[in-house]
């Protein structure tokens, strides 16, 4: 009998730490079978407040790794990983991923494949078009 691979089988996520949307898919890939590495911060966040990697809900299937993002090593570290990611999750603010070097354009310079999934929850203007 052949065994049955999981749709996201091979695929490699990287998430940025964050609450509300971000962690959620990031789980929801996991358990579809992606691999999926978060990016945490040094500093316990909401997430990592509600338990440890092992008995934590939304860490369940997901590997971790702890990064001082304002350390130019740390990026470069995260940067290798968005290296060899086909997708990053990001849920911060509008423009801190841009100051830590880690924007969509820093981004596909390392990796020009990469879909960049920006889930902020925050309202953004967007530029009108008229169509004819």
């Amino acid at each position: 009998m052949r065994e049955l691979q999981s749709p996201l089988q091979g695929v490699r996520i990287v998430e940025f730490e964050g609450i509300g949307p971000g962690p959620v898919a990031g789980r929801i890939l996991a358990a579809l079978g992606a691999e999926v590495t978060v990016i945490a911060r040094l500093q316990a966040g909401a997430v990592q407040r509600l338990g440890s990697t092992a008995d934590n809900p939304l860490r369940v299937r997901l590997q971790v790794v702890t990064l001082d993002l304002k350390t130019h090593e740390n990026v470069a570290h995260a940067l290798d990983l968005v290296a060899t990611a086909d997708a990053l999750i990001e849920g911060n603010r509008p423009g801190v991923m841009v100051r830590l070097g880690l924007g969509p354009s820093m981004c596909a310079v390392r990796n020009p494949r990469l879909v960049y999934d920006r889930k902020t929850g925050r309202s953004v203007t967007l530029t009108k078009f008229r169509f004819s």
